[in-house]
């Protein structure tokens, strides 16, 4: 039994200094073969790789470049494209609004003088105030005439003042005064595109324009203005030009925009040629801009290549050109850059590239021998302490992994610490941007956001939406009388008794100083009527503290077809009505 004993320790030592051997010497012999390997097959896919970029450099290169053309001339298009597309949009809006302005001052002026002066006199004040508006250099400009057709405001000689112009008709044989007569009288406001014609031109000729008419009901008169197409059109291809030009100086590849009858309109090189056509008498240019037009010809894109002088060279080299029609326009873009840019470019790539490999190739090899150098070191060392520290290490990974573990559960509770904080702040600082300090209310901004958002959701689902908008009377003599504190106090209290009496679906927010605003969504005119009534009474019942009573003046106004301007604007000049009424009532 003995000896069968000390045999199989003897074995088990034999077998323990085999596995020790292995242990010591395999990590000599392995480790640095595999890194070896690992050196010899990185070099290799550098170098594959390092053969196919040179490979690739050229054609993609030119496809970049090629990129490059086609996205910058796009853009510019684009731009084109939108800018012109905004042109009637902005022209209606323009005239729209001078004629609001118009009407507002001439009513301004009537409801100032009413009560002290006659209509005649009110009358040719209003005459006297309107006459100085005019714009587009005379182009432009505010017009008022009575159902017959007589106007007040014209200075033109061949048009006098008191005419009856009833029964002028426009280039196509409308009778324009009676449509625009017709629009005042059944519309009170409206658009009429017509044909006029134009201060300083033929007298005969007429031009397309739009004209924009509001009755005025003192004196049963249509006021209006019109401006001319093409002006607007100038304007904005003015604009246009200069901000390509502007945004050309600054990019590579600079662009050229011309007319299909090869008129240059925009080109930063050749500034001499801009906005002539049959004056160049450059041949090179005169080919070009030929060549230009019979390549895109049929065509919504286009590339070319041509013979262009190189300013840097001063040589006639071969240049290539992207070329685009501007959609509804007759104009075209392109920009170019010439071949042998792309080639030199190329070149100086290829150099450095070719450097760079030759660098890096040396690098390596520095790198390989010392990573082998290291590796047996390493090996070597590995080899004699593995064993040794198997179990330490084994330890010592487990404890690591205990404090990892610790750590792991402290920063996630200082991350959820600072998540919270965050979120806090997000909150107050969200409420300080919408609520006003005063009243806690919806601040100004915050109010109309709610507003245009409530008109878009309930536009898309059919229902009902009405404003309300008061304000509180003579509280500028509260102020005076009071002091400002008293006056918060006035308005935190009215804010307080408001908001108790409003639906949780509602919303009231400070428009401004002492006018606030109520959005009652799902809430026709007639309901919105019934509440803004006893919202008043409970006003004009509620005691103030020391300054005893005081009445609101409310203005009411139901959704349409509006935006979110003439919504707030009917709902203002309601509440204006109000105040012009008397106050402390209800309008809608």
């Amino acid at each position: 039994m003995a000896f069968h004993v000390r045999k199989s320790q003897g074995l088990y030592v034999k077998n323990n200094k085999k596995f020790l051997k292995i242990i010591t010497y395999a990590p000599l012999i392995f480790i640095p073969i595999f890194v070896f390997l690992i050196i010899i097959s990185s070099y290799e896919v550098y170098s594959v790789s390092f053969e196919s970029s040179i490979k690739n450099l050229e054609t993609n290169f030119l496809y970049n470049e090629k990129k490059a053309l086609e996205t910058k001339v796009n853009n510019i298009s684009n731009l084109i494209v939108f800018q012109r597309s905004r042109i009637k949009k902005e022209l209606l809006n323009r005239v729209k609004e001078r004629v609001y302005m118009a009407h507002e001052i001439a009513s301004n002026i009537y409801d100032e003088y009413k009560q002290t002066k006659t209509k005649k006199d009110i009358k040719d004040i209003i005459i006297t105030s309107l006459k100085t508006l005019s714009w587009n250099k005379g182009e432009s400009y505010i017009w008022a005439m009575n159902s017959s057709g007589v106007h007040y405001l014209l200075e033109d000689k061949k048009m006098m003042q008191g005419k009856s112009f009833r029964n002028f008709q426009d280039a196509n044989g409308r009778y324009i005064v009676q449509e625009e007569n017709a629009i005042c009288k059944d519309k009170k406001e409206g658009y009429l595109w017509d044909t006029f014609t134009k201060p300083e031109k033929n007298y005969n000729a007429q031009y397309k324009q739009v004209a924009f008419v509001k009755a005025f009901k003192p004196y049963n008169w249509c006021l209006g203005s019109a401006e001319f197409l093409d002006t607007a059109t100038k304007k904005t291809d003015k604009f246009l030009f200069n901000l390509i030009s502007q945004i050309d100086k600054l990019k590579h590849h600079y662009v050229v925009i011309l007319n299909s009858k090869g008129k240059l309109l925009v080109d930063n090189k050749l500034p001499q040629f801009v906005g002539k056509n049959a004056n160049i008498t450059d041949k090179l240019v005169v080919k070009t801009i030929s060549d230009f037009l019979n390549n895109i010809k049929g065509k919504e894109t286009s590339t070319y290549v041509y013979d262009w002088q190189n300013l840097v060279t001063n040589k006639i080299e071969k240049k290539y050109a992207y070329l685009k029609r501007i959609p509804n326009t007759n104009w075209i873009i392109t920009s170019g850059i010439f071949l042998s840019e792309i080639e030199n470019e190329i070149e100086k790539q290829k150099v450095s590239m070719i450097g760079m490999y030759n660098s890096k190739t040396k690098y390596m090899f520095l790198f390989a021998v010392t990573i082998l150098l290291i590796s047996l070191l390493i090996s070597f060392l590995l080899s004699r302490k593995i064993k040794k520290y198997f179990t330490e290490y084994e330890n010592s990974l487990e404890n690591k992994s205990i404090e990892l573990e610790e750590l792991n559960i402290s920063l996630e509770e200082k991350i959820q610490a600072r998540t919270s904080e965050l979120v806090k702040l997000k909150d107050n600082f969200e409420k300080l941007a919408t609520t006003d300090n005063l009243t806690q209310l919806h601040n100004r901004y915050s109010i109309m956001n709610i507003l245009e958002q409530e008109m878009k959701r309930l536009k898309r689902h059919d229902a009902p939406l009405s404003i309300l908008m008061y304000d509180i009377d003579h509280f500028k003599s509260v102020n005076d009388t009071y002091g400002h504190d008293r006056g918060d106090k006035v308005l935190s209290l009215l804010s307080k008794l408001v908001r108790d009496s409003i639906r949780d679906i509602d919303y009231i927010g400070r428009y401004g100083g002492e006018e606030f605003l109520i959005v009652m969504p799902n809430t026709s005119l007639h309901n919105a009527a019934i509440y803004a009534e006893r919202l008043r009474q409970a006003v004009q019942e509620y005691s103030f503290e020391e300054l005893g009573k005081l009445t609101i003046s409310i203005g009411i106004a139901e959704l349409g077809n509006d935006s979110i301007k003439s919504f707030f604007k009917r709902v203002d000049d309601l509440l204006y009505l109000s105040k012009t009424k008397g106050r402390n009532r209800v309008s809608y």
